[in-house]
């Protein structure tokens, strides 16, 4: 269906509107100074403030060690990953998912991080968030009842080591693991 033309507005009319004020006769908006006056109808609630969730995730600190270990590497393609922007090109992966407010020491601690290439929906950092089953294989995701520094991850660069407490890693396995545990050896 062809659609006619606008009827031209007439100089009577455009007179009449910038008499009236109307700076822009030509457009269909209202220019008014004054808001529209109309309060009847307008039953809304005063509006709520959504205060912003406390980042829980580790500091500035402790992603500078996780990038020298890493070496600015994503740990499980290699890729040169610190010249991109943290949270796209990027992500400091937990290895045990935070699940929340997950209050355990070892969280947000260097056993627990690695830099993974891409957001959680793409790069390495989405392969493990859709295949947590193949990334546990790897290491680059462990389950909640397990210790970081007990579980070996497949770096890219390093090969198969444990992550440390300290930001270090090491090739053997520890004899007595536990979250809080200082760097074995660092190689």
């Amino acid at each position: 269906m062809k659609r006619s033309a606008l009827s031209p507005m007439s100089a009577k009319r455009r007179a009449a509107l910038a008499a009236a004020g109307n700076q822009h006769p030509y457009s269909t908006l209202v220019n008014r100074s004054a808001p529209l006056a109309r309060t009847a109808g307008l039953d809304r609630k005063p509006t709520v403030r959504v205060q912003r969730p406390t980042d829980t995730g580790p500091d500035a600190a402790t992603v500078q060690v996780v990038a020298v270990r890493d070496q600015g590497r994503c740990v499980r393609c290699g890729r040169y990953v610190l010249a991109g922007m943290r949270g796209r090109d990027w992500s400091v992966q937990h290895r045990r998912a935070r699940q929340g407010r997950d209050h355990r020491p070892d969280t947000n601690r260097p056993q627990n991080l690695i830099l993974l290439c891409g957001s959680a929906t793409t790069g390495c950092h989405g392969w493990v968030e859709s295949y947590r089953s193949a990334a546990r294989d790897g290491g680059w995701a462990i389950r909640q009842t397990e210790d970081p520094a007990a579980m070996p991850v497949d770096h890219h660069l390093h090969g198969r080591v444990w992550l440390t407490a300290d930001g270090g890693f090491t090739r053997h396995a520890p004899t007595a693991p536990t979250s809080a545990s200082v760097s074995y050896t660092h190689l």
